[in-house]
């Protein structure tokens, strides 16, 4: 399958990727800034905007599937307090606009996007501390964003999976998560890893076509009951 991945210079784009290439896929990096895409001879690497549609209409032509993870890697606080912004505070809701509208163009019709938990289908089933914390990382903004992303995806008409991580960690794979539709999750956080691989074995299986799966990782002694 030949599959573009869309923000790949972020830590779960770039683990998007490198997954991807090992389950047997053709990879297109899509990102920025050349030195961040995955330097991996079996990866092709595009340098463009996703806020630039004629990039993405370029990077999309072709493909077979599209995985969206785009956002800002910045630090909330940080911006809050005056650190120079490299990233448009819309680029979620603009850049998966122009991949739906170049995915469209092209008959392209898969689509997996990663959002957040915590926003569309699970704003509500927020807990107080998370609600606390999300206020204390200044991450309103990068939330709202999120909503009109997911609010574009399901409208889009495509074949879409939108997938909501619970908080990502650079811990190493589990190979064990639990995937809800529901809106249920386990361990306040979850690898990339793991999240990479749930997304590989989504596509190849072709599950959960137009819906919400909240990922969550298991504590240990469910991953031993697994």
């Amino acid at each position: 399958m030949k599959v573009v991945v869309f923000g790949a210079t972020g830590k779960a784009g770039r683990t998007v990727a490198l997954t991807l290439l090992a389950a047997g896929h053709q990879v297109t990096a899509f990102g920025r800034n050349p030195a961040e895409i995955p330097p991996h001879k079996g990866i092709i690497a595009i340098v463009g905007d996703a806020l630039n549609a004629a990039d993405v209409a370029s990077a999309v032509v072709g493909q077979d599937a599209v995985v969206v993870s785009l956002g800002d890697s910045r630090n909330p606080i940080a911006l809050r307090l005056g650190a120079k912004r490299t990233t448009p505070p819309n680029i979620c809701e603009v850049g998966t606009a122009n991949v739906i509208a170049a995915m469209k163009a092209a008959a392209v019709t898969r689509l997996v996007c990663i959002t957040s938990y915590g926003v569309g289908d699970t704003r509500d089933r927020l807990s107080t501390p998370y609600r606390l914390w999300f206020w204390v990382l200044q991450l309103i903004e990068q939330l709202a964003d999120k909503e009109r992303q997911e609010t574009l995806v399901k409208a889009s008409g495509l074949d879409w999976t939108l997938i909501q991580p619970v908080g990502l960690t650079d811990g190493a794979a589990t190979g064990r998560w639990l995937a809800s539709t529901q809106g249920d999750r386990r361990k306040r956080t979850i690898s990339r890893v793991d999240l990479a691989d749930y997304i590989a074995a989504t596509l190849a299986a072709g599950h959960h076509l137009r819906e919400t799966v909240v990922l969550s990782g298991l504590t240990i002694a469910e991953r031993d009951f697994a």
